[in-house]
């Protein structure tokens, strides 16, 4: 059965995870794009992560992965970035905080390269760039 993925869903797991949470018009603004590329996880019924992008015709664009801390460290965010993979079948990018060593790990584990790095893109914290090649 294919999980329905709602504003309300993302929104609260982003309040959760990311002390720069998207606004609900930004989760609704995703959503409603036709590019939007977003998986929800549940766990007996109960949200507990999800993954969104936006899938083009040659590439996509990893923006969130999101895993509520009660579930963290159960595989959940590297099931949820398979799925993506998956569902986009392109050239994947992302960017995430050079601090992130967990999501750092996640990227390597799965084939993403370091393409680049964007200094004090975050203020205190560089924003490094990664690309996954896929070959269909």
């Amino acid at each position: 059965m294919k999980n329905l993925v709602t504003a309300e869903m993302i929104y609260k797991i982003e309040q959760a995870c990311f002390s720069d949470s998207w606004s609900m018009e930004m989760v609704k603004s995703h959503l409603n794009s036709p590019n939007s590329a977003t998986l929800i996880k549940t766990v007996n019924g109960v949200p507990a992560g999800y993954a969104a992008g936006i899938r083009l015709d040659h590439e996509s664009e990893l923006y969130r992965i999101a895993v509520l801390p009660d579930y963290r460290g159960q595989g959940l965010g590297k099931e949820l970035l398979l799925r993506f993979l998956e569902k986009c079948k392109t050239a994947v990018f992302l960017e995430v905080r050079s601090k992130n060593t967990a999501a750092i790990r996640l990227y390597e584990s799965v084939g993403f390269i370091e393409t680049g790095r964007r200094r004090g893109y975050y203020g205190d914290d560089d924003a490094v760039i990664y690309q996954l090649t896929i070959n269909n």
